[in-house]
């Protein structure tokens, strides 16, 4: 699979033009990107496995990224959580939780419509049902 397998091509083409046009690398594991230079201000999207996210932001961390994109739920437990936040406070890092990587296309799509079509107007809601407080929190890691 992967360049030969569906979407393989597609993805090569993208790459491409994502390094020629946006100077962007990209890497098959953190330890291959190359130091920060000097004044660059480095970001991580970590949108793996749920369990692997916390191993992620501490290599994102040791490769110079100063902000950290999480996709939630973040970690396997809030205990976790609670030491990734503490393992990026340490270092100064930024962590930033959202994204829904199931979603994104379906984003995307709307976006590319309404811009297509004159007078168009897109809302996003949320049908996240969680109050902002802990005892809400553990219904988000059950799902």
């Amino acid at each position: 699979p992967g360049a030969t397998g569906p979407g393989g091509s597609e993805f090569a083409e993208f790459k491409s033009k994502a390094e020629a046009d946006h100077q962007v690398g990209f890497y098959k594991s953190l330890a291959d990107v190359p130091p920060v230079a000097d004044g660059v201000k480095r970001l991580a999207l970590i949108s793996g496995r749920t369990m692997d996210n916390p191993r992620l932001l501490g290599e994102s961390i040791a490769a110079g990224c100063t902000v950290i994109y999480l996709e939630k739920p973040g970690a396997p437990t809030v205990k976790e959580l609670e030491v990734m936040k503490r393992e990026a406070a340490d270092a100064n890092v930024k962590i930033c939780m959202g994204y829904n990587k199931n979603v994104c296309k379906y984003v995307r799509n709307a976006r590319e419509f309404a811009a297509a079509n004159e007078g168009s107007h897109v809302t996003f809601v949320s049908n996240n049902t969680y109050e902002n407080n802990a005892s809400s929190l553990g219904e988000c890691f059950e799902r």
